[in-house]
């Protein structure tokens, strides 16, 4: 059975080696990939672009300005003299928030009175325009509590603390850096773009080639030869995960506080799981575009529903139990643990247990497909 099993991965291994473009995009697919997303697939909303309308003119609006431009959250385009003018700078993407502050601002702070400031927000983008407001609010309500210690102090209340604080402090991920938790998540979605594809498409081109049926009269058993054929493709997994792990490291500055080893173990869990998705959605492909479209089909829900983009928490009950089909779902949190909080294999058991078992299921279906080919031709 060691030998039979040793010549398919030998024969994989061969057709390979006289398929350079083949080779590679192995190696440089990922690279590029991992490039790509690593600058583009960020949740951090960075110099937001701000207009403001300054109708007070006054010491007071000024200093709210520069809270507002002090940060590296929003960039100020210019001053407009006129509300009216908002609608014009937000409909031409000129700017994507608009502060206005009424003439009555300074005055109204001065009496004691409550100052009322107006922000203007793109909301095309939902999510960008719920970030630009938080940051806004958060800036407004420092500036006010700022002026509340201000005249308590100018009141002769020098002694006087608050009454309640908060010492906030952000676990595993202190910078707060959207990277830190993409770059993870990234390695996975690479893997399982390149792997299911790959796997599903390399069998089927041996069914237009006519090999397959040489195959299907030799002594082999069908687990045998699906073992045979994705030994190679998990080795060019375990490849793909040192050099996307390594320009993660070296590129973007991700520190991995988990075991490397931690990770190459429970990895192959994934990368089984991936190729034995391409090797069912093969037997169930006669041309190479069946295959593609296959994989697509497989590809895409586990994009959005693994967690990788979208929280699974704020998606629909319904959706949330269908995850639990998702074998992306339990690679990202494997990873993304290993990455940021240097978690140890008895934490991640029941993801490394949800791997396990949908490698099995699509394992018993690949060969069970298989077979009943077989016996067809």
């Amino acid at each position: 059975m060691t030998d039979r099993i040793f010549n398919v991965a030998k024969k994989e291994f061969v057709q390979l080696r006289r398929d350079p473009k083949f080779l590679r995009m192995i190696i440089f697919s990922p690279l590029v990939q991992l490039i790509i997303f690593g600058y583009v697939a960020t949740l951090d909303v960075k110099e937001i672009p701000l207009a403001v309308c300054d109708q007070s003119r006054s010491t007071e609006s000024r200093e709210i300005v520069e809270k507002f431009t002090a940060n590296e959250y929003f960039l100020l385009k210019g001053y407009i003299a006129n509300v009216s003018k908002c609608d014009d700078l937000l409909d031409r993407d000129i700017a994507d928030a608009v502060l206005v502050i009424p003439p009555d601002f300074a005055r109204d702070l001065k009496k004691g009175k409550t100052a009322h400031l107006q922000m203007l927000v793109n909301g095309v983008n939902s999510n960008n325009a719920s970030i630009a407001v938080n940051y806004a609010s958060t800036i407004i309500l420092s500036y006010s509590g700022k002026i509340l210690m201000d005249k308590i102090g100018r009141a002769g209340g020098r002694g006087f603390s608050e009454l309640v604080t908060s010492r906030d402090r952000v676990w595993f991920n202190p910078e707060l850096k959207s990277i830190n938790y993409m770059v993870p998540g990234i390695i996975a979605l690479i893997l399982m773009v390149m792997l299911v594809p790959m796997t599903a498409m390399s069998i089927v081109r041996e069914k237009e080639t006519g090999t397959i049926e040489q195959l299907n009269i030799t002594p082999l058993t069908p687990l045998e030869l699906i073992i045979g054929k994705i030994i190679p493709f998990i080795i060019i997994g375990f490849i793909d995960i040192a050099l996307v792990t390594f320009l993660g490291l070296i590129l973007f500055g991700i520190v991995m506080k988990g075991s490397l080893l931690l990770l190459y173990f429970l990895s192959v869990f994934f990368i089984v799981g991936s190729l034995m998705l391409g090797i069912l959605i093969s037997t169930i492909s006669d041309n190479m575009t069946q295959a593609f479209m296959g994989s697509l089909f497989f590809l895409v829900p586990n994009m959005l529903l693994s967690g990788f983009i979208f929280p699974i928490s704020s998606m629909p009950e319904i959706l949330q139990w269908f995850t639990y089909l998702i074998p992306m779902r339990y690679f990202l949190v494997i990873i993304r643990s290993i990455f940021l909080k240097g978690s140890g294999l008895f934490e991640l058991l029941p993801e490394t247990a949800g791997l396990v078992a949908f490698s099995l299921i699509v394992l018993t279906l690949s060969a069970i497909f298989v077979v009943r080919k077989n016996k067809s031709a």
